[in-house]
């Protein structure tokens, strides 16, 4: 056990088999090589990738699977070490800022090994969007463009 400060949950005590650690850098943070998964709360889908080292930088991650359930990932595209598919974890980062609709980032998730606890984030060839909404679109709700509001009928 060790002691980390986090950016969500104070000071914590975290078991070392819990850290995961990235062999294949997250865009942009290539010295934020060791995380840990903390829930956002007890009823959400969300989990924070807390780096183990920077107590602010923590990022918003969700299983694809909850909101976008036909995501694959093409095995050509995951290195071997990382062992077979149904040993994954696979994780999207996702974006929940004020001025912009939520979403996760589904080009380029996150895949670490359950067992081995390795893995990192790998950018897919297929044509995942970058920005996949988390919460239906007024044009996903109602089929049409036109607005709904309350009173109006279907």
């Amino acid at each position: 056990m060790f002691t980390i400060k986090t950016r969500f949950h104070g000071t914590m005590n975290i078991d070392e088999a819990e850290v995961l650690t990235v062999d294949y850098e997250i865009l942009g943070f290539p010295r934020e090589t060791q995380f840990v998964l903390l829930p956002h709360r007890p009823d959400s889908p969300f989990l924070y990738l807390q780096s183990i080292h920077t107590p602010s930088l923590a990022f918003v991650a969700i299983d694809p699977l909850l909101k976008f359930p036909e995501y694959q990932l093409p095995r050509n595209e995951i290195p071997e070490v990382l062992g077979d598919p149904s040993e994954w974890a696979v994780l999207c980062l996702c974006t929940l800022g004020h001025s912009q609709v939520p979403s996760m980032n589904l080009r380029s998730p996150l895949v670490f090994n359950r067992n081995s606890r390795h893995g990192g984030q790998f950018v897919l060839s297929l044509p995942y969007p970058i920005q996949y909404p988390l919460v239906p679109t007024m044009q996903e709700d109602t089929g049409s463009k036109e607005p709904r509001h309350a009173g109006t009928h279907p």
